[in-house]
């Protein structure tokens, strides 16, 4: 209790200056409320003697208040509703999704019984100051360093599992953050997140700058028990998108240690005629496995689950490959497809999607998900996933 206290304290005290500042708007135009409604059906298989099914229903809401020129006041909750067999039969299903590894734990399940889960999350809430030049965030929020679309090895505070598509927002942080902006359009930012145990805090301090038309950045602090190093870029090939980071983690009490771990990864994107958008990626991931001997947990693994990795440890193999594919089919109709493969493990993961604009706001999505892996005496089916989703936005 004490914890929360304290954090919110701290949260709230730049609200203190706000009474000093006036505006003539009225709090209508102040407060922004948005959101949506999503009902989604999922059906798990290994093979077709048994199907399971399982519904979740999920509504979010994101408010914003702008009470003054300097200030913003940010707040996102998701309330999730859990029906169907995954509830019912999945050994600990509500403890896993009511799980919450920030300072304060602002998730709450208020509802478990047989076969049904409620929960409902706040998974942003922070105050933030600026000016022309500086930034100050507060609170429960999104640090994204990361510079590909899928794989950030430089993203130390908050990576995200690709896996779970229906977490658009994607996870964040308990952190404070300071960020300043210079003229020539480079930047300097500190971030610390802090943790109830001494082994998890993460701080790190990163600067960004523009040579020879590419984005840079440069970072280094500490992970976890890790001192972290690290690096990126962005700009094109010609007409082709050409984006790399990695980051070297090294523990901090035992230098001669050589268990150092590297993390790095790189892609490239183009869009051709036809709206046609291809991209491939690479990741090298320093601490995974390279051989079916050693990949025998795979199948518990974040490949095929929705929790989140780490920028140390993005995936459980060694080397992985990614393309995605993504066209509109009609004006109302779009096609997606993201694949990859894991060489020497064998690792197979296909991921097809086709999305529909009903309506004004209303979308209608179809997923699948499949993951096929070698496990030293053939090549089979771990799992294979069909989502229908309904989303209605506001």
């Amino acid at each position: 209790m004490k914890t929360l206290i304290s954090y919110l304290l701290i949260g709230l005290l730049p609200l203190a200056a706000l009474s000093q500042e006036t505006e003539s708007k009225s709090w209508r135009d102040k407060v922004q409320l948005k959101g949506y409604v999503k009902n989604m059906q999922s059906f798990q298989m290994v093979d077709l003697n048994y199907i399971s099914h399982s519904n979740l229903i999920h509504n979010r809401l994101n408010l914003k208040i702008y009470p003054s020129k300097s200030f913003t006041i940010g707040l996102e909750v998701r309330n999730r509703v859990f029906t169907g067999d995954q509830v019912q039969f999945q050994p600990g299903f509500s403890n896993n999704v009511d799980f919450d590894n920030g300072l304060v734990d602002l998730s709450w399940l208020w509802l478990n019984e047989s076969g049904i889960a409620g929960l409902t999350q706040i998974d942003r809430g922070w105050v933030k100051w600026s000016n022309d030049q500086w930034d100050v965030t507060i609170g429960r929020q999104r640090i994204n360093w990361g510079l590909n679309a899928f794989w950030n090895s430089n993203d130390l505070f908050n990576t995200f599992n690709l896996v779970d598509f229906d977490y658009e927002e994607r996870p964040g942080s308990d952190a404070i953050r300071v960020q300043r902006f210079f003229k020539d359009y480079s930047s300097f930012e500190i971030a610390i997140a802090p943790s109830q145990f001494d082994s998890t805090w993460v701080g790190a301090g990163m600067y960004r700058f523009n040579k020879w038309t590419y984005d840079f950045q440069v970072l280094a602090g500490w992970w976890n028990e890790d001192v972290a190093l690290g690096a990126g870029w962005a700009g094109n090939l010609k007409t082709a998108g050409f984006k790399g980071e990695a980051t070297y983690f090294h523990p901090q009490d035992n230098w001669e240690d050589t268990a150092g771990a590297l993390s790095a990864s790189i892609s490239m994107d183009y869009v051709f005629k036809g709206n046609l958008y291809v991209m491939g990626g690479l990741l090298f991931s320093s601490l995974g496995a390279d051989s079916t001997v050693n990949f025998s947990a795979l199948a518990n693994s974040a490949i095929v689950s929705t929790t989140p990795p780490s920028a140390k440890f993005l995936m459980p193999a060694k080397y992985s490959a990614l393309l995605s594919i993504s066209k509109p089919i009609t004006p109302l109709i779009n096609g997606s497809l993201v694949a990859i493969y894991s060489p020497g493990v064998n690792l197979l993961f296909v991921m097809p999607s086709l999305s529909l604009a009903v309506a004004n706001n209303w979308d209608f999505s179809v997923f699948a998900q499949t993951s096929m892996l070698d496990n030293g005496v053939n090549f089979r089916n771990y799992g294979t996933s069909v989502f229908a989703r309904l989303k209605w936005g506001f």
